[in-house]
């Protein structure tokens, strides 16, 4: 090497270093990114190029799902400002628009009705689905009990039972299918809450939605599913458009009526859904994992709170309001919040991915491994909230 080149390099080099962190990462990063990139759409593309007509006509009704609820949005914003319905929790971002769920709700019901997908189960999925947004909007203009928001969601996670729609992995008898009304009971009420309580930093519940449905859509269509892949296709494309106005600095917020919605709607996908030819069990681990997010959140803040006796039942669990959320946590760690916000999404991103590896899958303990995987995945993660907490206490103490 001669003087020239090696004063280049010396030039780059410091050049390099002077760069911000970010940066840095980015430049090393985004090789390996992009091969990662190549071979996963290469992948895709050979498992799903007879497909092509159809991912076609659904990018369509998705593209329109995004471009509808992108007008409506600021609509719904100047009504919501016009009204005084905002949060003004935070004296930083100031008043901002609550009613969100309206231009979620009303778009998604709008592309629907174009479409026509009128079956038993779709009727019921969209009537309850109805009653959850009217309550969660009620909460929002005017805040209503614990209580009455538990009947209503109980009301509406009853529709859809009686349409028929129950998880069917336990044996046929009476007590099978009790056990199997119960556990699809706190499964529709579980993910409806987790939905609202990671709504909580801007973007994050408009965005893991809009994972969630882009794996259940990419599924159901190689499944042959219409109505799932239509019901995926229209979720995923609302909150695209919606990102557009909520992602940090939001202008506006879904709001319960919203945020409830959507956890509700994802919930009933992931029972709509025929997730695999090859069993009950590899069927059921394709949405735990798709939805593992939601599961771990839940599961982590229902066992923390009880633990710590901040709840002692689901009327306490419900109105509590705290700060222990897996993106708290992570801002604990020292995450900026949309650093946390896309940190959540590639996790919503990995398990998806693992959804995809199961649903070729013909064995049962192929289940069993990924969402081991996923358990000791998320195990590391709350080890390092843990510590995170436990040193963030030991700093405020020495203030």
């Amino acid at each position: 090497m001669n003087l020239k080149e090696k004063n280049f390099a010396q030039t780059t080099l410091t050049f390099f270093n002077d760069l911000p962190i970010k940066i840095q990462l980015c430049v090393l990063l985004s090789p390996i990114l992009l091969i990662c990139a190549y071979f996963v759409s290469t992948v895709i593309f050979a498992e799903y190029r007879h497909l092509i007509d159809d991912i076609i006509h659904f990018a369509k009704i998705g593209f329109l799902s995004t471009g509808l609820v992108t007008i409506v949005t600021p609509i719904v914003c100047y009504i919501a400002k016009k009204f005084g319905i905002t949060d003004n929790s935070n004296s930083v971002k100031g008043n901002v628009p609550l009613l969100g769920g309206i231009a979620i709700f009303l778009s998604f019901i709008a592309v629907l009705f174009l479409f026509k997908p009128w079956t038993t189960q779709m009727k019921a999925i969209l009537f309850a689905g109805s009653i959850i947004f009217l309550i969660g909007t009620l909460d929002d203009i005017k805040p209503l009990s614990s209580l009455f928001r538990l009947i209503g969601q109980f009301s509406a996670t009853i529709i859809v039972l009686s349409s028929g729609l129950v998880i069917s992995f336990l044996p046929q008898t009476f007590s099978g299918n009790a056990m199997a009304y119960v556990i699809t009971f706190m499964w529709i009420i579980g993910v409806t809450n987790a939905m609202n309580f990671i709504d909580g930093i801007d973007g994050l519940a408009s965005g893991v939605t809009l994972i969630a449905s882009f794996f259940f859509f990419l599924i159901t269509l190689h499944l042959g599913q219409y109505n799932v892949s239509l019901l995926s296709t229209v979720l995923g494309g609302i909150c695209l458009g919606f990102l557009f106005h909520n992602f940090k600095p939001a202008r506006i917020y879904l709001g319960d009526g919203g945020s409830t919605f959507l956890g509700f709607m994802l919930a009933c996908v992931a029972l709509y859904g025929q997730w695999s030819e090859k069993g009950h069990v590899v069927a059921l681990g394709i949405p735990i994992l798709i939805l593992g997010v939601l599961v771990f959140d839940m599961t982590y803040i229902t066992i923390s709170r009880v633990k710590n006796g901040s709840v002692t039942n689901l009327r306490e669990w419900l109105d509590y309001k705290g700060l222990d959320h897996f993106h708290h946590r992570l801002i604990n760690l020292g995450f900026k919040e949309e650093q946390a916000v896309i940190f959540i999404y590639i996790v919503c991103f990995i398990l998806g991915i693992s959804a995809l590896v199961l649903e070729k899958s013909q064995l049962a303990y192929h289940v069993i491994l990924l969402i081991s995987q996923a358990t000791l995945f998320f195990l590391c993660i709350t080890i390092l909230m843990l510590v995170g907490r436990k040193k963030s206490a030991e700093i405020n103490s020495r203030k």
